[in-house]
């Protein structure tokens, strides 16, 4: 009887961590660049189960559900909106095929899509996390960033100059399966064996997307998705945890029978 129990618990327990998901979903609504996280489960295999058949002398055999299991997490890399700031070192990917290429503090190369960049004290192009936009770019002290065109290249001014010069070159990074990468915090992630190996292009050249300035990609969390979404899983936690008293009570029923 107590196996019974196995498929309520097991969709109590996978509701809840779709609840979970969604809740970060939702606290990212805000975040730049941030891709919607999707939880996805697996059935497990079902049980046989001997049980009295009307009628029958013998035990019959039937196939019990186990529950279910989270077998992942997926994102929609698809693009969020794009926003204005009037940042010249704000940038934003046109397309959602491709990431920022990052080395973080702690010298892990990483991948992102907020293109929130700023100078830090060497000069160095970085963003809010610390973290180093690769291949490096420097601006040297005296030169103002005057432009990124849509092939992510920086241009700075020096001072006296009337033509500006380019400071370097913004690359990209895709991969075969980006939902195989793995997600490591501050909207960043990481290459694994299965995102592939990365391909590194420049934008606005061969089908690579192009590099908007002053602008940033927000979330693509869609609101509305989300909340239907919650009240789903909200329903089949009520359901769930509605049968696992049933089978309670059942249990209940057939102790007190028999003593």
């Amino acid at each position: 009887m107590s196996s019974l129990y196995f498929p309520a618990v097991s969709g109590i327990r996978a509701q809840q961590q779709r609840l979970d998901v969604i809740a970060n979903n939702l606290a990212n609504s805000n975040t730049t660049g941030y891709k919607a996280a999707r939880a996805e489960f697996a059935a497990l295999p079902p049980q046989d189960v001997r049980v009295a058949r009307a009628g029958a002398t013998v035990l019959g055999q039937v196939d019990v559900g186990s529950g279910v299991i989270l077998n992942g997490t997926s994102r929609a890399f698809t693009q969020g909106p794009v926003q204005v700031t009037g940042n010249l070192l704000d940038v934003a990917i046109l397309g959602s095929d491709g990431f920022f290429q990052v080395t973080t503090p702690e010298g892990v190369t990483a991948y992102i899509r907020s293109g929130t960049l700023s100078i830090d004290g060497a000069g160095r192009l970085t963003l809010g996390d610390g973290s180093l936009l690769t291949p490096p770019i420097v601006v040297p002290a005296g030169v103002r960033v005057s432009h990124v065109d849509e092939r992510g290249v920086i241009y700075g001014l020096p001072a006296g100059a009337t033509e500006p010069q380019p400071l370097g070159q913004i690359v990209l990074a895709r991969f075969p399966n980006p939902n195989g990468l793995l997600a490591i915090g501050n909207n960043r992630f990481v290459a694994t064996p299965a995102a592939g190996a990365p391909e590194l292009g420049v934008p606005a050249t061969d089908g690579w997307p192009a590099i908007a300035s002053g602008m940033l990609e927000a979330s693509n969390v869609d609101l509305a998705d989300q909340m239907v979404q919650m009240i789903e899983a909200q329903r089949a936690y009520s359901a769930n945890a509605r049968a696992l008293e049933t089978l309670d009570e059942m249990l209940g029923l057939v102790i007190r029978t028999r003593s």
